[in-house]
């Protein structure tokens, strides 16, 4: 059995591939040291290929041979074969990886350059939640930001503009939290504030994204990370903001992974 390993910041994201066919795994980066014990103890004849921040600290205390691969390599390969599998044919592409924080890269068929990053991505969610609402769960989180509204958090064009025509959409941002102070906080619940966190998320990493994109020639901006999933508000945020820019986002399924399995690869 070939095992990769991303060993991120949060989570450990982990391929098993053994004749042919995968079996995904996260886990709690909390949890290494239980990884480690349990892959000495069940896979110690297997290959084991490692990844990520934690990478070395993986490798230090496994009692096996391990396999080292840069982060940014591994992902844009897992990335390049996830693709492939799902039918999407890009040449020149951005993808945004939001994990705990969100990297962003410029691709096309010969490679990948990391061209920046950002500290918002879901360690702000899981922290900026659990700041304004006790809430630390992330499925409780993403189940709970879907019953709520922004329209009391978030100052959006038409309130600005206040019934007048507004030159681009009003339903838009004009700015995260910023209507706060404008109305009674009583009044909010915690589903309107983490569905506001994860709109502040969302719209920035995916303005960063539209920008790199633009400079880079491509209308296609690929996403993954463990941020996404399962989180419908996000995924609908980033698919009307990118497409009011004329932009083609793209989440890819298991993309999470993409780590672990380039690892492999």
């Amino acid at each position: 059995m070939k095992i990769g390993i991303d060993a991120g910041g949060t989570l450990l994201k982990i391929v098993y591939i053994e004749d042919g066919k995968r079996r995904f795994e996260k886990r709690p980066s909390s949890e290494i040291d239980l990884l480690i014990e349990d892959l000495g103890t069940c896979h110690s004849e297997d290959e084991i290929y490692l990844t990520g921040g934690k990478a070395e600290y993986m490798a230090e205390n496994l009692n096996c041979t391990t396999r080292m691969s840069v982060e940014f390599d591994a992902t844009y390969r897992g990335l390049s074969r996830l693709m492939e599998e799902q039918g999407l044919s890009i040449g020149r592409f951005v993808y945004l990886n939001v994990g705990t924080g969100t990297s962003f890269h410029q691709a096309d068929e010969n490679g990948q350059k990391r061209v920046g990053g950002s500290g918002v991505g879901g360690g702000t969610l899981m922290g900026l939640s659990n700041l304004l609402t006790g809430v630390d769960s992330y499925e409780d989180i993403i189940r709970l930001a879907g019953q709520g509204s922004r329209d009391m958090v978030d100052l959006q064009v038409h309130h600005i503009y206040a019934g007048h025509p507004t030159p681009i959409p009003g339903d838009l941002t004009a700015s995260n939290f910023g209507r706060v102070l404008s109305g009674d906080v009583r009044n909010l619940n915690d589903a309107d504030k983490l569905q506001a966190v994860i709109g502040l998320i969302a719209e920035t990493v995916t303005a960063v994204g539209l920008s790199l994109a633009d400079g880079f020639g491509t209308k296609d901006i690929v996403f993954i990370g463990s941020t996404l999933l399962g989180n419908d508000v996000m995924i609908e945020i980033i698919e009307r903001y990118a497409g009011l820019k004329g932009a083609t986002p793209h989440i890819i399924e298991n993309g999470e992974y993409s780590g672990a399995l380039g690892a492999v690869l």
